[in-house]
């Protein structure tokens, strides 16, 4: 019997070891018994970043990567010691070989009696006060708590595509042809690392479409603009009830961005975007990040500590007419890439290598090309690629061990996406009740907890749940160290 089992071991899964490995050092407790499954090709790295291309960087700053609230500044130590500078925005495969080191520090420390299960979990089975856990090796367990660190699990969002010839939905099925015109479904950053996959290969124009055709934004070389109206100070000051959280938030925004019409960057962004000036939508704001100049960037970002918070306060109307109405343009503005792949973006623009449209219809294969209309006509390829991130309706995604859940009825679909969740113990709830011993931490629990997609905060709900655990875990075990 297993007193944790954690299902996936990427950097969330490794995370949560690693304060696990913390907590149970400084309080000297027992060694604790953990299982820790995950596929042997992502073990201790995660599809995320252990899965990426070498050409693919993240965009959260290197000083917020850090698997440990004990040790902030880990990965910009490491990453010093290894390669010899501080790059800011490293490649997601230097950021794996980060995260394989952690875990085998962990292991050598030997603090925590881990056991390894490389696999995938294809069945979790609550039987009385404990759980049957079963990967598709036939190996069987039984644990007090299962832990979900399972990052996006793949899903379609054009299913009726998949075996088509010159349908793409991973790097590894691309095969370069120069004279070929790639589209590409989605605008996020899977878009953008599929366009610089093809482009490093060299020779094939890509068609970037998405449904709001916006262009991605750059991210500013340093954040100098501090809000004025919009706060958490202020936010709480004019909240007379919960349930006016979600026009407070968006009157205090829609203020600021009054405020800074003619000093900000956004007004004048989405004016050149609109009359289709995308060479100087880019010029310009390549000059206002690198002057440190984005005012608006920096309002959006300044709600990173709270932004959570806001979400859960939310109705489940407020939350899906906040993701309807303002969506898109959050996850293009508060979600920018680094300087140097939006340059890399810049240039093949002007060149005409990479062009964006907005999706009016979506699209179709006929006589063997793949066609999709869109605001500045119909483009037609031999080659789509599907980088529009995938479908976080948990009933759509290709996971074995989703669909166990969902028919034991130990997880429910949150009507914004992913895994219902207790935002305060991270438990799974089903028809508004919490399953005692199981959690899910990571992506997805997007639906209750909005700020999933960012390492750091996935590393804080581990500090969180791993406190809970700690204090539970020493009522119940005899024979503290």
């Amino acid at each position: 019997m297993f007193d944790i089992v954690i299902i996936g071991l990427g950097a969330t899964g490794v995370s949560l070891l690693s304060q696990i490995q913390d907590e149970v050092y400084s309080l000297r407790f027992k060694k604790p018994e953990i299982a820790v499954f995950n596929p042997l090709c992502t073990f201790a790295s995660g599809n995320a970043f252990g899965d990426a291309h070498n050409i693919y960087k993240v965009n959260t700053p290197s000083s917020m990567m850090s698997v440990s609230a004990m040790e902030p500044g880990r990965f910009e130590h490491w990453l010093r010691a290894t390669c010899g500078c501080q790059e800011r925005w490293p490649s997601r495969l230097l950021y794996s070989e980060f995260i394989q080191q952690t875990y085998k520090d962990i292991n050598e420390n030997e603090i925590l009696q881990i056991t390894e299960f490389p696999g995938s979990v294809i069945s979790v089975i609550r039987k009385n006060e404990f759980f049957i856990i079963t990967d598709d090796n036939g190996n069987t367990v039984s644990a007090h708590k299962v832990v979900m660190c399972l990052g996006s699990p793949p899903a379609d969002s054009f299913p009726e595509f998949n075996g088509t010839p010159g349908f793409i939905n991973h790097y590894s099925q691309y095969q370069p042809s120069v004279n070929d015109e790639i589209i590409i479904a989605g605008s996020s950053l899977t878009a953008i690392d599929a366009f610089r996959y093809i482009h490093h290969k060299g020779g094939s124009s890509v068609h970037l479409c998405s449904r709001n055709g916006f262009i991605p934004t750059c991210l500013t070389r340093k954040e100098n603009y501090t809000p004025v109206f919009l706060s958490w100070k202020n936010i709480l000051s004019a909240i007379q009830y919960p349930e006016d959280t979600f026009d407070v938030f968006i009157r205090l925004l829609h203020k600021e961005f009054c405020l800074l019409r003619n000093d900000g960057e956004f007004k004048i962004a989405m004016s050149l975007l609109k009359k289709g000036n995308n060479a100087e939508y880019f010029y310009f704001l390549l000059e206002r990040a690198k002057k440190g100049n984005l005012p608006c960037q920096d309002t959006l970002v300044s709600t990173r500590p709270y932004m959570h918070k806001i979400w859960n306060v939310m109705t489940i109307k407020q939350k899906q007419k906040f993701l309807k109405k303002y969506g898109a343009l959050w996850a293009t503005w508060r979600h920018p890439v680094p300087y140097e792949v939006f340059y890399e973006l810049s240039q093949a623009s002007v060149n005409e290598k990479l062009k964006f449209h907005q999706i009016q219809t979506p699209p179709v294969y006929q006589d063997q090309k793949f066609s999709i209309r869109t605001s500045s006509g119909t483009l037609k390829s031999n080659y789509l690629w599907d980088a529009t991130g995938g479908n976080y309706n948990i009933k759509k995604m290709r996971n074995t061990l989703l669909e166990n859940l969902l028919i034991n009825k130990l997880i429910e679909n949150h009507p914004c996406g992913g895994i219902n969740i207790d935002p305060l113990t991270f438990q799974c709830k089903v028809n508004g009740n919490n399953i005692h011993g199981l959690y899910n931490i990571g992506p997805l629990s997007k639906g209750c907890l909005f700020s999933t997609n960012a390492l750091w905060f996935n590393v804080k709900c581990c500090e969180i749940w791993v406190r809970q655990w700690a204090s539970e875990y020493v009522k119940n075990v005899k024979g503290i160290i």
